[in-house]
């Protein structure tokens, strides 16, 4: 018998079976890490008001040229922050809002505004001279695969936040 005939043998089958199965699982692993990226990406876009509230008290406590009262224990109170111009930048908790309350002085028409909603709890204190820990607790939406409910809102996490800031007066003076 003539054994030219041509055809593929079962050794080349399982070999391109067996490349093929590698292709797949690299596929899928790759698509499984993008699914991920997705959903951090969705949570940070759910609530990213948070980067813009940090920054805002960032920027208040590093401004100011002193705090209105020191307190060295954690407080609920509010915080007034004294600027360099001989306003007051006040920051507290009402009703559930953190609201910044600018004031230029006696008689001079203070800026009223709530930066962040949802919050839980708030308190600061002052541990150390010119330092200020901030912490803050709101409520944001879970993320989408860890909610019990498909209704909109059904359960609310709580987030914290810790912060700590330095009093540097003003930015480019003689501290910091």
């Amino acid at each position: 018998m003539n054994s030219s005939a041509r055809g593929t043998s079962l050794v080349e089958l399982l070999v391109v079976l067996a490349l093929l199965s590698v292709m797949v699982l690299v596929g899928a692993q790759l698509v499984v890490h993008s699914m991920e990226l997705l959903g951090a990406t969705g949570r940070a876009v759910r609530n990213p008001l948070v980067v813009h509230v940090t920054s805002r008290l960032r920027h208040d406590v590093q401004e100011a040229a002193a705090l209105q009262r020191e307190e060295s224990v954690w407080s609920e109170d509010p915080l007034i922050l004294v600027n360099h111009d001989g306003s007051l930048t006040g920051i507290a908790l009402e009703d559930g809002n953190l609201v910044r309350t600018r004031m230029a002085g006696p008689g001079a028409p203070s800026d009223r505004r709530v930066i962040l909603r949802g919050v839980t709890s708030w308190w600061w204190r002052n541990p150390v001279e010119d330092v200020v820990d901030l912490n803050i607790t709101y409520l944001v939406n879970p993320e989408p695969e860890r909610q019990s409910s498909r209704d909109v809102g059904y359960a609310l996490e709580r987030r914290q936040e810790n912060l700590r800031f330095a009093i540097r007066g003003g930015g480019g003076g003689t501290r910091w």
